[in-house]
Order: structure tokens, then C-alpha cells, then sequence
């Protein structure tokens, strides 16, 4: 068989033979790592399995994994659970909507979250039902559309088939299978929502696209057996059919590419801004690669098998895996060579030949180039070149020929893509490392420690030798005057290109504003730009101005006008200054690359850069050869715009806009948030850091020192004085250039109204006027007392007298009134007391009567016995209120015995006397005995089965506490049977007490308690009485009793 027939009928075996092999290694000359990260436990990742993977509207990238969903904005670390306990427990499917809500579902569990921030968010949680036999089905495809509504399918197995369609609106499932199909069991293979064209992108099982618009379906494709959905961080649709890749715009699908590796390859896969393809390798190492539709790239990156791919809104490639976690692969910027790729430890420079050859020379390990398969060691050169030690000293002439610079004495050579050949006499120099190609003149100058050595670029002859000041000369070029610089540790010559002596500058002598000078270019306006050892120089032929000098600080080894812009190699990192933007308008924006953005290099080498005629920069450092194409760098260099947006009152949440000069707040508004420019809703991982410094301008000044570094868009100020602040705000770094120009805001905080200066005003006009006032009035109060000072001294002695006469009759009037005042007092009292005795001879009148009648002659002698010995009592004592608590109780006893005999065993009585009660204090006399007369009268005289009165004397919080219980009819049903009754006892009572707390602190007091029950049945009512243990008694209790008989 022909061959050209065999081709053709194995054609897509042949393609995919290519794929397999451009899977193992990429094009030419293009680097093999790509800067990478991988986020595990440590770094906030609840578990290493990673679930589900999605990047929401604002930027924010949703993990989920086997132990929590997690969220990372940016800035390490991932927020989980433990900063944010209201996350969900998992995420396999996540999507949002337009109004800024993020579903999460995770088996047949539906989050709903809101209100989002750093630290803390709103959930809701529902239960996705399905209503039939397999409620354990999860939930697959899920996405949301314009209107804020979910749709879904039932996931089966394999997981990536759905089976019936199910939508989501107002916190209820509805299966609207049966509405766009007539098979209520429809399986489907993606599910997508258009938000801009308003539509839902639908792929059934067996290969047709299908549009749902307005509730209509529509058929967009039936031919070609497709197989996935996908869609780009843009917002664009593409579709999948095997390993062919369509683009899907409105109602039209077409081929974009075929993908030259096998199906099973690009299972799983995702699809980037600028429609490459990335997937993970199902055999060997599983590294993860892409397409672009011209080469298959291997990022040589390998993990774990991959269970979900995401490409972000700047182009970067985010892994979920089942063991490693989470990987972030910087697709978007630098590339790299490392010992993988055959890159040599300790190359320290980098130059192509005329034939596109990119070289790479060390310091021990000799000279290798770029080749197809990576970085390989040349030993070719070892012919004309025997040595493999070489300077980070290579050049390259306006011919695109190589100098290189061997180790000393071993001489400079130069290489035309073919071969090398020695400049001679160069073996003699210790340390040739500054060459310029003069091209005006026809010659080469090389700069080694003492001479100039100037040769025809030619022929290469040796044309002279010119002895130079001693010193380690490193670069040499020429300025606008056709004067050439060169630059050393120490020194700096000046030549004008033909004499024999050359001009010195030092820092001394003021030729140069610092000791070492690296290197010295000059840019496409004829300025020149000086690399020092402290910091970034501009000369322009007047004055030296130091640029960026609070962030290009140390050691720079090289500085190369590429473009608009002027890259600056330090031991740090590589910065990037906007050269053009400087002259327009004199700010100073830089970038800045290291390993936080991609950047894997330390230490840039002197020299150790390169651009070449691809447009790819080469950048040397340490530990790897760095590589970038221009146009993306360019990319990379997008202006961040940093300033203050807005203060606004944390009180009242008032927004106040920056202006030119100072704003002015009110006194209460002395909590302020600080919110600076927003990047953009899709950029939040793209974060700025600033650090900030306020300062007080009046009052006492200060001068503090730079906040911490923050990467949050806003920050506070707390509890402010009033006064005048400046606050400057720096930016440390940004993911592009920035202004490193410190942007400042004057504020002012107002006084409060007594310390405003119009107050204060006021109040010093008003003291000055009252102490006028004050001394006029008293000029004029010494006049007067002059005129009338005679009359004064002739009233003296009438007034003294009236005084002393007015002084013995108020004397008279307060000995009278006080003792009116004692004869009211004990007026008072006996009134009391005889209001009492009448009261108690009706009671016991009342006792004896029953007595008489029921019982025997004895028993009514001993009983009126016991009533004459109480009558005689009240009797001696009727000038007395106050009795001792002994008196009282033996009263009471007395009483019970007679009320006993009256009522007989209808009624039992219960005394109980604390211990440490002092029997010697006082009380009103009849207290305790009037609370058991009303507990008989009121409540047990009216209860047929009698009951019981219980006496109780206690001490509590220094009172004297008596209570006296019954269980009689209680208070409502006493109210209805003593009709007639006046309450008078308790009211002598009262007024007793109203007496005693005229005279004590601890004041007395009675209260009456109903204890019925109506549902256990239980009655009665408690009289309690509080009274001072030691009370003070009226001074009218101190008279002693009369012991005159009573007639």
C-alpha cells in the first residue's frame, strides 16, 4: 500500500501519536515550569480531597472538600471553618447568581449564602427531596440563570450524566422535565446559563444542544454526538466531541480545534481565556498539560488524580485533587528553567547567536544552548575555548555576534554562530568584563582592571592599549555628548573617546551621588540611568535624581531600557519602571516580580539578562533561568489604581469623597473607615498591598511610624481628637505598576461645641464684663459704706441689743415649741392606747359570756382568774404602748387559754420561739394578740371544723419577724362574713408603727396574706409583722407607770 494512503487512512492515529509526544515535551525554546503553589492543611485547606471548584462573579475562588467548604480571596490563608463557622459542611457542586448569592450543594443538602465577607456570611440550608425511591441521589450540573434561579439534574453514574431537569425558584424544587421533553426520564451531559442572551444551554445524552429561552426549547445541534459543556472565565460557550472542540456563539456552533491526544485524556478538563485546554494525563506521571491549538504544553506539574479544573479571570489554572490538595499554576506569567531542564548551577549569563541560538554560560560548568529537548551542555567550544568558567559578562555586538568573558587570563572570545575566536591580547586583562561596540568608529572596547583595550570589530587587530586609574571596571557606555562612562567599584572615568587620560568621579569629589556604580545605559532620549549600590539613578546632564528610593533600595545589578519601560535586577527581585509615563508627567509607577507573583528566582545576576528576537525575556538568577514572553510581560504591567476612595463615619455611616484640600468632619465623626480604590469586582485575587501613616499636625505633633501591611481595601481610625491629621497612604506592591508616589489626605476632626474658639470667646467677653461689672459695683458699694459709715456706727449698739433680746426669745419660743411637741407626742400615744383597751375588753367580754354558759363553776373562776390577771395587766400599764416581748407572749398565752375553753378542740394553737430571740425587747403591746384575735374571729369562728393558729417569732436581717397563721376561710370569704367589722386593730397598729419609725432607721411594717388555693383547696391567711429588734422608743415610753390604784 502507497504510503501517502496509509497516512491518510490513519490519520487520527498519527495525530494522536503527536499528541502523545508533545505531551512528554513542548516547542522549541519554550520554558518547561511554570511558577506554581499548592495549597494544603497548613494553608487553611479543611482537607486535601478537594471536591468542588468554582470562581464566583467577584473573584473569590469556592473549595470544596470532604470537611468543609472553604474560600480563598486572594490573600493566605483559605478561610475555613474555623475563621468562619457558618460555611457548609462540603460543596461538590457550586455556582452564583447575578444578585451575589453562592450555592453550594452537597449531596442532597442546598446552601444558600449571602451578605459575604472576610469574617462571617448568612447560610441557609435546604433539602433537595426528589420525591422518589433514590432521595440519596446528589445533585449535578447546577447553575444558576438571569433571573436568580437554579437548575439542576439528578446525578447517576457515571457522575457525569444527570437524569431529569429540576428548577429552583423561591425556596422550592420543581421537576420541569415533562415541560421542554417528552421523556420525563431525560439524561443529560451539561447544563449551562447565558446570563447576556438570557438562555439555558442544555446537552442530552445522546450528543444534541439544545436552547431554552422564554420557556421554549430550541434545537441548536443533533449531528455532532457531543459529549461536553464548557465555559471560559469570559463568560464565553464551547462544547466537546471526543477530543474536538467547538465554539458555541448565539445559535451557532463551529470547530475551533482538535485536541491530538486520546479521549480519555480531556474527561475532565477546562477551557481558559484564550481558549487553550487544560487536562490532566491519566497515565504515568499525571502531569497536568494544555492546548492552544498548536502545541501541547506539559507544565511538568503532576499530582494526584484531578478532580476538578478551573481556569480564573487572569488566566491561571487552579487543580482540585484527591490527595494534593489544591494547585495554582501561573499560566498567566513566568516560566523557568531549573536542574529538570537541564539548566547548569551557577550560569550567570544568557545571549543568542545570529543563528537564534540561546546560550547560557557558568562559572565551572562551561556553556549550553536551548534545544528542543530543554537546556543541553556544548562542549564544542572547548576547541578554541579551553576553560568553563565564564563572567556574567556577555554581550552582543550590533552584528548578533557573542562576546563572551573567560575566567582571568584566559581572554575575551567572540562568537559568530560558528566560531569562536579569541580577541587578542585580551589573555592578559585579570578581569575584562566591560565591552561596547562602537560601531561609528569601527571598533571594540574592552574594559579589564587597569586598561582599555580598543580592537577593529573586523578584523579584530589590536589597535592600543590605554592604562586606566586601577580599580574593577564592570560596563562601559557611551552619552549623548559621545562621552563614555565607565563604571567601577570605586570610581568612575570619564573618556572622550581618542586622549590618553580620563576624568575621574567619585562620590568625594562630587562627580557621582554614590561610591559604586554597576552599570550605567542610556535610554532612547540620550538620559542616563545609573545602577548603584544605593539604589536607582537618573542623569540628565544636570543634576542626579534618585528614583523610587523607598523601594529600589539596595544593590541593583543591572538596569536595560526595554520599550517604554526599564527593567531593575536586584538581589531581591526584578523591578519594572514606567520610563515613559515618568518623563510625561514625572510619577514615578513601578512593578515589582518575586516569588509571592510568580517570579521563582532569587538574586538576578549582574548582567544576567536578555531579550531576544523572539520577543522572550531571559532573566539569570541563582537558582533557575527565568523566562517571559514581552507582550505578555506587558500584560503583566497594567496600571493598579491606588488612591483613597472614601472616608465614611462608622456611627453614621456617612460617605465622605477625597478632595484637593483638607475635608472636615464633625466632632462626633471621630471613628472613620478608610476605603481606598477598588480593583475591580473580577480581580480580587489580583490584591494590593499598602501600609499607612497618620500624623497630627497641630496640638502636639507627631511623627509615627508606617502601619503594618495591609491587603484589605479598607482600614479604621478610632477615637480621634479633634485637631488637624494627615494621613499617607503607601503601596508596598501590586499585581501591575504602580504609583510609588505616597498619596495624602489633610482632615480635619471639628472641636466640640465648648471647645470651639467662638465659645471660648464668648466666655472670656463675659468673664472680662462680669469682672468690670463686679468691680464698678464694688467701687460704688465703697462709696456708699463711706457716706453711710456714721450711721452704721450709731446702730451698732441698738442692734446688738435687739440681737441679744431676739436671741432669749427665740430661745423662750424653741424650749415651748419643743415641749408642746413631747405633750403632742404622748397625747398621740395614749390616744392609741385607749383606742385599745375597749377593743380588747369587748373581745374578751365576748370570751366569758361563752364560757359562763358552756362550763363548769371552776372552770369559770379559774378562766375569770386568768381574765382579771390580763385585765390587770392593761390596767398597770395603760400609760405604756410598748411592752416586752416576755409580757407579750404571756399575754397571748393567757389569751389562747380562754379562746381554748370558748372554742374547745374546734380551734389548736402553735407557739414557736427561735433560740437567741432577746425576750426583753420591745413591741406594741396587744400586737401579737390582735393578729390572733382576727385569725379566730375572721377566720376559723366561720370554718366548722375548726383549725389551727400557728405564732412564730424569728429574727431575720436584724427584725424582729412575727407571723401568725391560720387555716380559716381565707381573706375573700372573711369579707363577706365581717360585714360590720372596721378593721380598727389593724389601723392601731399601723399608727403604732407610723410612731416607732419616727425614731428608728430599720422601719416596721404588718402585711396580710391570703394563702387560699382554690385548686388544692388549701385556705387561710398570714399576718406579718417586721419590727427593729432593738427598737428606739418615743421618749414618752420612758415615764414610768403611776402606781396610784384605778377607781
Amino acid at each position: 500500500m502507497p504510503i501517502y494512503l496509509l497516512l491518510q487512512r490513519n490519520y487520527s492515529l498519527i495525530r494522536l501519536l503527536i499528541g502523545l509526544v508533545s505531551c512528554g515535551w513542548t516547542g522549541v525554546g519554550v520554558a518547561q515550569q511554570f511558577s506554581d503553589r499548592t495549597y494544603g492543611v497548613y494553608d487553611g485547606l479543611s482537607y486535601v480531597y478537594v471536591s468542588g471548584l468554582y470562581q464566583d462573579r467577584v473573584g473569590r475562588i469556592w473549595i470544596g472538600t470532604y470537611f468543609g467548604l472553604n474560600y480563598f480571596n486572594g490573600v493566605p490563608p483559605i478561610i475555613n471553618q474555623r475563621q468562619i463557622p457558618a460555611l457548609p459542611d462540603g460543596g461538590d457542586n457550586l455556582t452564583d447568581a447575578p444578585d451575589g448569592t453562592v450555592w453550594a450543594c452537597a449531596g442532597n443538602r442546598l446552601f444558600r449564602m449571602n451578605n459575604i465577607t472576610t469574617t462571617g456570611l448568612t447560610v441557609k440550608e435546604f433539602s433537595v427531596n426528589y420525591g422518589r425511591k433514590e432521595p440519596q441521589q446528589q445533585v449535578v450540573f447546577m447553575t444558576a440563570d438571569h433571573e436568580n434561579k437554579l437548575w439542576f439534574a439528578a446525578r447517576m453514574e457515571p457522575g457525569n450524566i444527570g437524569q431529569r431537569l429540576y428548577c429552583w425558584e423561591k425556596d422550592r424544587m420543581q421537576d420541569v422535565t415533562r415541560r421542554f421533553f417528552t421523556n420525563p426520564e431525560q439524561r443529560f451531559r451539561g447544563i449551562l446559563t447565558d446570563w447576556p442572551n438570557r438562555r439555558i444551554l442544555l446537552l442530552t445524552d445522546d450528543g444534541r444542544l439544545w436552547e431554552v429561552k422564554k420557556n421554549r426549547l430550541t434545537l441548536l445541534v443533533d449531528r455532532l454526538a457531543l459529549t461536553q459543556l464548557l465555559t471560559d472565565p469570559a463568560g464565553r460557550f464551547y462544547a466537546m466531541a471526543g477530543s474536538t472542540v467547538y465554539r458555541i456563539e448565539n445559535q451557532t456552533v463551529s470547530k475551533l480545534y482538535d485536541v491530538p491526544v486520546p479521549v480519555s485524556e480531556v474527561s475532565l478538563c477546562a477551557i481558559g481565556l484564550n481558549g487553550e485546554l487544560a487536562f490532566q494525563k491519566t497515565k504515568g506521571d499525571l502531569d497536568i498539560c494544555w492546548y492552544d491549538g498548536k502545541t501541547v504544553t506539559n507544565s511538568h506539574i503532576s499530582s494526584s488524580p484531578a478532580n476538578r479544573l478551573l481556569f480564573d479571570h487572569r488566566g491561571d489554572l487552579w487543580v482540585g485533587t484527591a490527595h494534593h490538595g489544591l494547585i495554582n499554576i501561573k499560566m498567566s506569567g513566568w516560566q523557568y528553567f531549573d536542574n529538570s531542564e537541564g539548566w547548569l548551577e551557577e550560569t550567570n549569563n544568557v545571549a543568542e547567536d545570529r543563528n537564534g541560538v540561546i546560550w547560557f554560560g557558568s562559572w565551572g560548568k562551561g556553556l549550553s544552548r536551548l534545544t528542543e529537548k530543554g537546556i543541553v551542555a556544548d562542549r564544542t567550544y572547548r576547541k578554541s575555548m579551553p576553560t568553563d568558567y565564564f563572567q556574567p559578562a556577555s554581550q552582543t555586538d550590533a552584528d548578533g555576534n557573542i562576546i563572551l568573558v573567560a575566567e582571568p587570563k584566559k581572554g575575551v572570545f567572540r562568537f559568530d554562530g560558528q566560531t569562536f575566536s579569541r580577541l587578542p591580547g585580551s589573555d592578559t586583562a585579570t578581569l575584562p568584563l566591560g565591552f561596547y561596540d562602537d560601531i561609528r568608529r569601527n571598533r571594540y572596547l574592552v574594559v579589564s582592571n587597569t586598561d582599555l583595550f580598543i580592537y577593529n570589530r573586523r578584523t579584530l587587530a589590536l589597535l592600543d592599549v590605554v592604562p586606566m586609574p586601577p580599580d574593577q571596571y564592570g560596563n562601559i557606555e557611551t552619552d549623548q555628548l559621545g562621552r563614555f562612562w565607565i563604571s567601577g567599584l570605586n570610581k568612575t572615568l570619564l573618556w572622550n573617546g581618542s586622549s590618553r587620560s580620563f576624568r575621574q568621579l567619585t562620590q568625594k569629589n562630587k562627580g557621582l551621588p554614590t561610591q559604586t556604580l554597576a552599570e550605567v545605559r542610556r535610554d532612547k532620549r540620550g538620559n542616563l540611568w545609573l545602577s548603584t549600590g544605593n539604589g536607582l539613578w537618573l542623569y540628565d546632564y544636570k543634576t542626579y535624581r534618585r528614583i523610587a528610593p523607598g523601594f529600589i533600595q539596595r544593590t541593583i545589578t543591572y538596569c536595560r531600557p526595554v520599550g517604554r519601560f526599564l527593567l531593575v535586577g536586584t538581589l531581591e527581585g526584578l523591578f519594572v519602571f514606567d520610563m515613559e509615563r515618568f518623563y510625561e508627567t514625572g510619577e514615578e509607577w513601578l512593578a515589582y516580580f518575586d516569588r509571592e507573583n510568580g517570579f521563582r528566582g532569587s538574586q538576578c545576576i549582574f548582567n544576567g539578562i536578555l531579550l531576544d528576537s523572539r520577543g522572550r525575556l531571559w532573566v539569570a538568577t541563582r537558582d533557575r533561568m527565568m523566562m517571559i514572553s514581552e507582550k505578555r510581560l506587558f500584560q503583566l504591567l497594567k496600571p493598579v489604581p491606588t488612591r483613597i476612595q472614601a472616608f465614611r463615619d462608622m456611627r453614621s455611616g456617612r460617605m465622605v469623597e477625597t478632595q484637593m484640600g483638607e475635608i472636615a468632619f464633625k466632632s462626633s465623626e471621630n471613628d472613620l473607615e478608610v476605603q481606598l480604590q477598588k480593583t475591580g469586582d473580577t480581580d480580587l485575587l489580583a490584591s494590593t498591598t499598602y501600609q499607612y501613616r497618620l500624623e497630627r499636625l497641630d496640638g502636639n505633633p507627631t511623627t509615627p511610624e508606617w502601619s503594618e501591611p495591609i491587603r484589605e481595601n479598607s482600614f479604621t481610625l478610632q477615637n480621634l481628637g479633634d485637631g488637624s491629621y494627615r494621613l499617607t497612604l503607601q503601596v508596598l506592591r501590586a499585581d501591575g505598576l504602580w504609583n510609588t508616589e505616597p498619596i495624602v489626605q489633610a482632615f480635619r476632626i471639628a472641636p466640640p461645641w465648648y471647645a470651639t474658639w467662638g465659645f471660648r470667646t464668648l466666655v472670656i467677653v463675659l468673664v472680662v464684663g462680669a469682672l468690670f461689672y463686679g468691680r464698678l459695683r464694688q467701687v460704688r458699694v465703697l462709696a456708699q459704706r463711706r457716706l453711710k459709715q456714721l450711721q452704721i456706727q450709731r446702730r451698732v449698739a441698738q442692734l446688738e441689743v435687739e440681737a441679744a433680746n431676739r436671741e432669749k426669745q427665740e430661745s423662750e419660743i424653741r424650749r415651748q415649741l419643743a415641749e408642746a411637741s413631747r405633750k403632742r407626742a404622748l397625747l398621740e400615744v395614749k390616744a392609741i392606747t385607749n383606742q385599745i383597751d375597749p377593743h380588747f375588753v369587748a373581745n374578751f367580754l365576748t370570751a366569758i359570756q361563752s364560757i359562763t354558759y358552756e362550763s363548769d363553776p371552776d372552770t369559770v373562776v379559774s378562766y375569770l382568774a386568768k381574765f382579771g390577771s390580763i385585765f390587770r395587766n392593761q390596767l398597770m400599764t395603760r400609760s405604756r404602748v410598748f411592752w416586752t416581748l416576755q409580757e407579750e407572749l404571756e399575754f397571748v398565752r393567757n389569751y389562747l387559754d380562754l379562746e381554748k375553753l370558748r372554742f374547745g378542740d374546734r380551734i389548736q394553737f402553735t407557739i414557736e420561739v427561735c433560740e437567741g430571740i432577746p425576750m426583753e425587747t420591745n413591741l406594741p403591746k396587744m400586737l401579737i394578740q390582735g393578729y390572733v384575735s382576727n385569725a379566730i374571729k375572721h377566720g376559723l369562728e366561720h370554718k366548722p371544723k375548726g383549725g389551727t393558729v400557728s405564732i412564730y417569732v424569728g429574727q431575720s436581717a436584724g427584725c424582729l419577724q412575727i407571723k401568725v397563721e391560720d387555716d380559716g376561710v381565707g381573706l375573700v370569704k372573711a369579707r363577706q362574713y365581717r360585714r360590720r367589722s372596721t378593721g380598727r386593730g389593724l389601723n392601731i397598729n399601723q399608727a403604732v408603727f407610723d410612731q416607732l419609725n419616727q425614731y428608728n432607721e430599720l422601719k416596721s411594717a404588718q402585711h396580710v396574706t391570703d394563702l387560699t388555693n382554690f385548686e388544692t383547696g388549701v385556705s387561710g391567711v398570714r399576718l406579718e409583722a417586721l419590727l427593729p429588734l432593738h427598737p428606739v422608743l418615743p421618749p414618752e415610753e420612758n415615764v414610768v407607770d403611776s402606781d396610784e390604784p384605778v377607781s
